[in-house]
């Protein structure tokens, strides 16, 4: 099989320091991507300059390009970074990561199956304790519950799965750009909207396998004021929000009562339910009643969304006819 062209996308903002380091690792891993590609926001003075200081030709064996996004929000630099590579896999890292030597050969080597649609890897926070793992990570129930902390599985074994880390992955390029990248989504700090492309390239029959050899360092540098998660308000509102909208228009109709059931009735300890409220409540966890107004409103709100993008389709498909 011909080498495929790999190009890696690096959205970052107002954070030139860490985004250096990211492409110097990237320089001196075992491999190099064909082309390395920086999206950042038009505003963006800091990473401007750094980017005119490396110059406009090529670095290392990479060619940098750039561009900038006037739309605030996650998705939109992941959107422009997509349709600005030409390599045939585009690996997509968070401004704040450094890759490990072997990262790009242990990544790309399941690509050769053409069944493999998106490759994630290992992330690990230095100085933080792993996290204790549940269930099955990065898999689906049957009910819609996901279990997290994927990125977190260690060991050697690489893992099919439901849904991987959106900060160390690489995708095949016009899989990626055929999916829907949803701007509902695009909210906060787009919660989940990895998964929502995970399951749609699921449905079209590719696999999402997790390869914990594909390492990369996650290095926790202080965001700008406007998406400091401490700032804004609280993540349960939008974590509820998106992941409600992303089941229901992912899983299949007899599947979704199921998951509203679930949803509501029990829940999780971040995405209150009845059943979790009463664990809540049994052990005594404080802000509970803040918690439980916002991730039923969030819950809410995606049941909305998905009513209004089911109208909207309904209201095309009539009109089409």
């Amino acid at each position: 099989m011909d080498k495929l062209l790999t190009s890696v996308v690096i959205p970052t903002y107002l954070r030139p320091d860490a985004l250096e380091a990211c492409v110097r690792s990237l320089f001196e891993g075992a491999a190099q991507p064909d082309e390395i590609v920086v999206i950042g926001r038009e505003s963006d003075q800091a990473t401007r300059q750094l980017l005119e200081s490396w110059g406009s030709g090529s670095l290392g064996a990479a060619g940098l390009r750039c561009a900038w996004v006037k739309v605030a929000g996650h998705i939109p630099p992941v959107d422009a970074g997509l349709h600005l590579a030409t390599g045939e896999l585009v690996a997509f890292l968070d401004d704040d990561v450094t890759v490990t030597h072997g990262w790009l050969p242990a990544i790309l080597r399941h690509f050769s199956d053409p069944s493999v649609g998106v490759v994630g890897g290992r992330v690990v926070v230095p100085g933080v304790a792993p996290y204790k793992l549940r269930g099955k990570p990065g898999r689906v129930t049957w009910f819609g519950k996901t279990w997290g902390n994927v990125a977190a599985m260690d060991g050697e074994r690489v893992v099919e799965v439901d849904t991987v880390m959106e900060c160390n992955w690489v995708w095949r390029r016009a899989l990626l750009g055929s999916l829907d990248m949803d701007p509902v989504l695009n909210f906060d700090d787009a919660a989940m909207y990895g998964l929502d492309l995970c399951l749609q390239a699921k449905a079209l029959g590719y696999r999402v396998l997790y390869d914990p050899q594909a390492l990369v360092y996650h290095h926790v540098k202080p965001r700008a004021p406007e998406l400091d998660r401490a700032e804004r308000p609280p993540r349960a509102f939008a974590y509820c929000r998106n992941y409600t909208y992303i089941m229901l228009k992912n899983l299949p109709r007899w599947r979704i009562p199921v998951f509203l059931a679930w949803w509501f009735g029990v829940g999780e300890r971040a995405a209150v339910g009845l059943g979790a409220w009463l664990a809540n409540a049994l052990s005594d966890r404080k802000h509970q009643r803040g918690e439980t107004r916002r991730s039923l409103a969030g819950k809410i709100e995606g049941i909305r969304l998905w009513l209004r993008r089911a109208g909207q389709r309904s209201l095309s498909g009539g009109l089409v006819s």
